[in-house]
């Protein structure tokens, strides 16, 4: 198996915008995806999200790098974890719970599984 690049150099690179699939707040949050890549180990590529709060959906094990914006996310039954652009999270596999996106977050991700 050989490198894969994974790179969003535009806008045009980018899936068209659709709302989160279970919003919690009035302020509906929108994301779309770019170099999305399945992978022999589940898949990984660039999410954008504008503000809004909503549940997470993925269920597989997740590493994440925050590239740009800033928010939180509260695991069920734990406390807010507070992130910016910089931060990186790993979500273990069923980690549920809500995102809070504060300002428009860009992300690449590793989706494990």
């Amino acid at each position: 198996m050989f490198p894969i690049l994974i790179r969003a150099d535009s806008e045009s690179d980018f899936s068209a915008l659709a709302p989160v699939g279970a919003p919690t707040s009035e302020q509906i949050a929108f994301s779309r995806i770019a170099a999305h890549h399945e992978l022999p180990a589940g898949g990984a590529g660039v999410w954008e999200c504008s503000p809004g709060r909503f549940r997470r959906q993925v269920r597989p094990a997740e590493y994440s790098y925050f590239i740009a914006g800033e928010g939180s996310f509260t695991p069920d039954g734990g406390v807010p974890i507070e992130f910016r652009s910089g931060d990186s999270i790993y979500f273990s596999p069923e980690t549920q719970g809500e995102w809070e996106i504060r300002t428009t977050v860009r992300k690449a991700y590793l989706i494990l599984g």
